[in-house]
């Protein structure tokens, strides 16, 4: 019932996203023509593609250290992280290609301990086909892992389905796209698995102006025979200076693979087993390009 369920949500969000991009496509079609008119007759052949690229670094560090006739309960500490986000985006009058890379790194340190405090590696790639102005096909690749114990467990998908542009502007946008997933995890740990089922991820971007921007995307997957997986990730950048960021931000996390035994039963999991985690920091950070 579960399963049917989720699957007629899918069938009507992708044909209520149809319909709506069909309405949009008609209203704006003399202007795509006067664009598309604009392009051939004023920009060469080599220009009908451009690329888009960026990428930014972010250093946070603090330090606390104490005498050794000191009476306090306070010890001595040090945590680092680095983030590094790389992104290209192919755009072109009929398709678009975009791909980030994301790698996250930090680490804590007390008097008598030391653990990892941020770990990991995400690559995905989307290309899209443009059919109406705010409705594209889509096949999609990721692929997420780790640094500490390298490239275990990790996690690979493929996907295709619809991507629907709620709306664009230069201030925020709003993208969701559903469809089939397949979904691979090597793990020398737990064991390898093998699923499918599918996927919606949706994908918020808001800038205030030069100094303030909202990211927001929340990845649902749906196996099949065993249920749901769900992260979502929320960051806030203040620019504090021409070398400093502060980053606020708020992560909801759920894997079922956590919460033995399979397969689950929802009532007690979901929500119940849902982990969220608040974090803030200032670091020090730069555009390595962007263009």
């Amino acid at each position: 019932m579960k399963k049917t369920f989720l699957f007629l949500t899918f069938v009507l969000l992708s044909c209520a996203g149809y319909s709506y991009a069909q309405t949009i496509d008609d209203a704006m079609k003399k202007i795509d023509a006067a664009e598309a008119a604009a392009q051939t007759s004023t920009a060469p052949a080599s220009a009908a593609s451009k690329w888009k690229t960026s990428g930014i670094f972010v250093w946070n560090y603090s330090q606390s250290a104490i005498s050794d006739n000191w009476a306090g309960a306070e010890t001595y500490s040090r945590s680092w992280q680095a983030k590094l986000d790389l992104s290209a985006e192919r755009i072109s009058p009929n398709t678009n290609w975009f791909t980030t890379f994301k790698e996250y790194y930090g680490e804590t340190e007390a008097r008598n301990s030391h653990s990892v405090s941020l770990d990991m590696i995400e690559f995905n790639t989307v290309w899209m086909y443009r059919v109406y102005r705010y409705l594209q096909p889509y096949a999609s690749f990721y692929v997420l892992s780790q640094n500490n114990k390298f490239w275990d467990p990790v996690t690979y998908m493929e996907s295709a389905g619809l991507n629907f542009t709620i709306f664009q502007n230069a201030i925020n946008t709003l993208r969701i796209r559903t469809g089939a997933a397949l979904r691979q995890v090597d793990d020398s740990v737990n064991g390898n698995k093998r699923e499918s089922g599918a996927e919606a991820i949706m994908d918020y971007n808001l800038t205030f102006n030069k100094a303030a921007k909202f990211m927001s995307q929340a990845r649902f997957f749906e196996s099949f025979g065993f249920g749901e997986d769900l992260r979502w990730d929320n960051r806030l950048f203040l620019k504090t200076g021409p070398w400093f960021t502060t980053e606020l931000g708020y992560t909801l996390f759920f894997d079922r693979s956590r919460v033995p035994p399979l397969p689950r039963l929802p009532a007690h999991s979901w929500p119940h087993d849902i982990e969220s985690m608040f974090y803030i920091g200032l670091g020090f950070s730069f555009n390595i390009f962007q263009r």
